[in-house]
């Protein structure tokens, strides 16, 4: 495994360099996954489905999340 440096840019964007890119094949607006995992950044490949999947799950989470802080913000 070769590692490259690459530069953070002023709002936090970084480049994945072309040999990467060409060897997992991202394109442009493929959808990429990036977590913190034991203090490195993680970045995967997302395939459309399972993100459209994932969207769905958080959308869920999230919307009760709200509901419940609203029912909270309207009982206090």
């Amino acid at each position: 495994m070769v590692k490259l440096k690459v530069k953070v840019g002023a709002k936090g964007q970084v480049v994945i360099p072309k040999v990467i890119r060409d060897k997992l094949g991202i394109k442009p607006d493929d959808v990429l996954l990036v977590d913190e995992e034991g203090g490195k950044i993680v970045i995967e490949k997302q395939d459309i489905d399972d993100f459209i999947e994932w969207v769905k799950k958080t959308r869920k989470k999230v919307a009760g999340e709200v509901y419940r802080i609203a029912l909270e913000d309207e009982f206090e």
